[in-house]
């Protein structure tokens, strides 16, 4: 593959601000779809000369592209720099870290789940597989095995909310549940018994309703568990994952 397989119309960079102009311009090329995933753009010496700057800004431009997650750089005899695969990970962590230190409320947090987890759940009950119904199962097995173990139970909850997001097969929910739950992990008080009792007798009402593909009860149940929630002003299963 040569250094100028794919060779965009770059604008010569102003030296000032050459680095962030660089980053600016793939940036706006990728949003508007001039640049894929996984399109070669060249080597530095390369992409340098396209944008009329040193090999030095032009490194500090795709170190900048690069922990963005929109290049990867690869190094070595056909090392070069590529448009980055998608990484919904990438943007979950990313988001947490930015919730985190706009010090989000857990009241914010159970008001954001509750957007995206209803949805999650119809969607869950429409588009879960055999396979995702049986991860499902799982997940509330291991909920039920971790009763009366504190922290235990609390990622056990997590473990299962996560499996519902996948059930759903959207990756922007998945995305934006992964980024929620992170931030869950400041909250750490233990469940009583009688809230584990609740939490185990929601989540075996919800993995019926999204097996049985009853999208309206499954988006219910959420929609009323996490109302009582709210209502209580504190959490009533686990701070971490609600």
């Amino acid at each position: 593959m040569g250094e100028d397989s794919f060779a965009p119309t770059w604008r010569p960079a102003r030296q000032k601000t050459a680095a962030a102009e660089i980053v600016t311009q793939i940036r706006e090329a990728l949003f508007a779809g001039r640049l894929a995933p996984g399109d070669f753009l060249g080597s530095d010496r390369s992409m340098s000369q396209q944008f009329g700057v040193s090999r030095v800004t032009m490194r500090d431009a795709l170190r900048a592209l690069e922990t963005t997650g929109i290049v990867e750089i690869r190094l070595g005899a056909h090392g070069g720099v590529w448009v980055a695969q998608p990484n919904p990970q990438h943007f979950a962590e990313a988001l947490a870290v930015q919730l985190k230190l706009a010090a989000i409320s857990r009241q914010e947090l159970i008001d954001a789940q509750s957007g995206i987890e209803v949805i999650a759940a119809e969607r869950a009950a429409a588009a879960a597989t055999p396979e995702d119904i049986a991860r499902l199962r799982d997940a509330l097995a291991g909920v039920i095995a971790e009763r009366g173990k504190g922290q235990a139970f609390s990622e056990a909850t997590l473990r299962f909310h996560l499996s519902v997001f996948e059930a759903s097969h959207n990756r922007a929910l998945l995305a934006l549940f992964k980024a929620i739950a992170q931030v869950w992990m400041m909250y750490l008080p233990v469940a009583t018994r009688e809230i584990e009792e609740r939490v185990i007798s929601y989540y075996s009402n919800l993995a019926d309703a999204i097996a049985a593909k009853d999208s309206s009860t499954a988006g219910a149940l959420v929609a009323a568990f996490l109302a009582e929630r709210r209502r209580a002003g504190r959490a009533l299963e686990n701070p971490r994952t609600k």
